[in-house]
């Protein structure tokens, strides 16, 4: 069949004459399973007919692989809402089993098959309209009721299948090999008047609240209640919720809450609990308050999406366990934010002892993620993008000193050795400028404003912010600078009011976290360092990739680290000390089991100790290019090099070891150049 004539089949349902908007929703054809069903629901634009009718015929064709959806009924604005809605022109019906060849007191004007043994039809008036057919206890409820048809397919905004559409549910293509065609049944029988459904039976009940819905008011716990759904609905509603004055429309407020609530999962009593003590309540102070917003809680929870309702019913339902292979199967493997140091979305602790420089580490991991340089000038950032830094212990001026001595490094001018061109030193240094591809990176700060990560309303802000832009990574330091009225040594109260929440949020918006925390003092070897945090254990339990910091006894600093993705060798850093951030990182790949593991960045198998190639240093390329045996101090090459004394005679003594240079006196070495 045409998409020119399902267009005309349907359109006969908006009537002859009148002008409105109509819908026409989508879900995409290739989703596997449900939850794919669920985040390809789109509701797509509004369209006035009919004078968008070629454009209605352009999008209809643009779905013809897709689940396509139309509402039976004209709205007066471009919103698919009750308070919009028309004058019915006809009645409809979600069918569901009920064979229409069966239907023998108002056999419908058009029937359809919208996949094997499932229909829908329209009951089409000859003359005139029926206001509000389509309202709660009405002509459109009553009809479905009598005709025992899904009780929900009733209302203003109901969508249903195109008459010959193909039907794209997975259990239909697993079931039927293919997706099976929908079937026009006919499109032309009885025709009928606005009085002709006046002997239909009333709706059981009417409008008047049930004693049940009455009853479990008293038993609902509203801030429970929105406590669970806070985060599965929009800023603007929560903005509602709060608001101590109307403004605007109340009338349009009140619906827009009940009917995000009614998508987040509230029952019609939750929906009437929250609402009813908003300044959005126009009922208040009304002896049918109850019933009244019973009516509209009832509209709106039926206005609920198929995909929506779908997700519902998959989360209240308990599954049947899967086989283990198909159940993995596919699944893709994490990715590095940070190559062996954080997987992207990955929650965890950057956690130490005082004075072990894990603000520092904090902070440089969020300016390298922002960068897209090196942290700590060792570990490559494989998703650079932007980055939310709460810091709620150091002032601004703090962090411009400490950004003073980190950013310098991320910029560093670089430096090559013309051999053969002799300066007063023997050789030639050519310094290139910064790389130009660094400019201020995009990390947004939130500086000493008494963020509490426990508050719902803290929590629903952060929800706000990660939404506002594609964060790859979320620093907030220190932990218990921001953990709230919680006692820190509860597993249960730190993991429902902490770390549920934000590992929801790390899920939502695939968002790396790291939280800044501290650790005991003293060091024990036999203790691991999650362990060794303050607070519960729930804390080492919830976390996925982390850094322990420890001091070492050198006055080095050591990182134990943790992944619960894959190995981590743990490091060592060194030049800490120096009036600028140059830490000198030694990774312990040595230390990392010997067993075949899966590289993230390539996908492939690889030895867990198969060393990582180090970065030939400035220092190693200038030696590489001397033509000449010479001497220099440990101070003229780091000169040279760019670096410090220490750091210099570090790797002159690994040089030495590998036979590169000698030792000629103290703080002197032989360079030993090839001919």
């Amino acid at each position: 069949m045409e998409v020119t004539e399902q267009l005309k089949i349907i359109s006969r349902a908006w009537g002859r004459n009148q002008e409105g908007y109509c819908f026409f929703p989508w879900i995409d054809g290739s989703a596997k399973d449900k939850a794919e069903r669920i985040r390809g629901y789109r509701e797509g634009p509004a369209f006035l007919w009919p004078q968008d009718k070629p454009k209605i015929l352009a999008h209809m064709e643009a779905h013809i692989d897709d689940d396509l959806y139309w509402c039976p009924n004209l709205f007066e604005r471009d919103s698919r809402s009750e308070t919009e809605a028309m004058d019915e022109h006809c009645l409809w019906a979600d069918l569901d089993r009920i064979d229409p060849r069966e239907i023998e007191d108002y056999p419908p004007t058009v029937a359809w098959e919208t996949s094997p043994d499932s229909y829908q039809a329209l009951w089409i008036l000859s003359a005139g309209d029926i206001q509000g057919a389509s309202w709660p206890g009405r002509e459109n409820q009553a009809l479905t009721y009598h005709l025992e048809a899904d009780p929900s397919g009733w209302d203003s905004t109901q969508l249903l299948r195109i008459p010959g559409w193909t039907n794209h549910k997975p259990d239909y293509r697993k079931r039927y090999g293919e997706a099976p065609r929908g079937k026009l049944l006919w499109k032309n029988r009885r025709l009928y008047l606005p009085d002709d459904f006046t002997e239909l039976p009333e709706v059981p009940g009417g409008q008047v609240i049930s004693d049940f819905i009455e009853e479990s008011l008293d038993h609902i716990d509203k801030h429970e209640v929105w406590g669970r759904v806070r985060l599965k609905v929009t800023k603007r509603c929560r903005e509602l919720v709060a608001a101590r004055e109307a403004f605007g429309d109340r009338s349009d407020a009140l619906w827009e809450m009940e009917r995000e609530l009614a998508d987040a999962g509230c029952s019609i009593a939750e929906i009437i609990k929250i609402v009813q003590p908003t300044v959005w309540n126009k009922f208040s102070g009304r002896a049918d308050e109850l019933r009244r917003l019973s009516t509209e809680a009832s509209k709106a929870v039926s206005e609920r999406p198929d995909v929506v309702t779908e997700q519902l019913e998959l989360e209240a339902t308990r599954p049947e366990p899967t086989l283990l292979f198909e159940l993995l199967r596919g699944l893709p493997t994490p990715k590095w934010l940070v190559k062996d140091v954080l997987t992207q979305g990955a929650v965890g602790f950057i956690a130490g002892q005082p004075k072990s420089f894990k603000s520092w580490m904090g902070f440089d991991l969020a300016l390298s993620v922002a960068s897209g340089q090196p942290f700590l000038g060792e570990f490559p950032v494989l998703d650079p993008g932007d980055v939310l830094y709460i810091q709620e212990e150091d002032s601004g001026v703090t962090l411009k000193q400490r950004l003073g001595k980190i950013w310098p490094g991320k910029v560093a001018d670089r430096m090559v050795v013309n051999s053969g061109q002799d300066d007063e030193a023997g050789l030639q240094v050519d310094w290139l400028p910064a790389d130009e591809n660094v400019s201020v990176p995009p990390i947004w700060a939130y500086v000493m404003q008494n963020l509490v990560v426990s508050d719902p309303s803290w929590q629903a802000w952060l929800d706000d912010q990660l939404a506002s832009r594609d964060y790859k990574l979320l620093v907030i330091d220190p932990f218990m600078m921001v953990a709230g009225d919680v006692e820190e040594n509860r597993a249960q109260e730190m993991t429902t009011k902490i770390f549920r929440p934000l590992k929801e949020l790390a899920r939502k918006h695939d968002t790396a976290i790291q939280l800044v925390h501290h650790m005991r003092k003293g060091n024990d070897d036999n203790i691991r360092g999650g362990q060794m945090m303050l607070g519960s254990v729930a804390n080492h339990a919830w976390a996925e990739d982390s850094m322990y910091v420890k001091r070492g006894r050198m006055g080095d600093i050591i990182v134990e680290q943790e992944s619960k993705f894959a190995p981590v060798p743990g490091f060592k850093i060194n030049g800490l000390k120096n009036k600028r951030w140059t830490p000198e990182v030694q990774v312990f790949r040595e230390d990392m089991p010997d067993a075949e593991v899966i590289d993230m960045e390539s996908g492939q198998v690889r030895r867990a100790r198969e060393p990582k190639a180090r970065p030939t240093s400035a220092l190693k390329k200038i030696i590489d290019g001397m033509t000449e045996d010479a001497t220099y101090t440990s101070s003229e090459l780091g000169k040279l090099a760019g670096i410090t004394t220490s750091g210099a005679a570090k790797q002159l003594e690994r040089m030495n070891n590998k036979g590169q240079v000698s030792k000629w006196g103290r703080g002197k070495w032989r360079i030993h150049a090839e001919s």
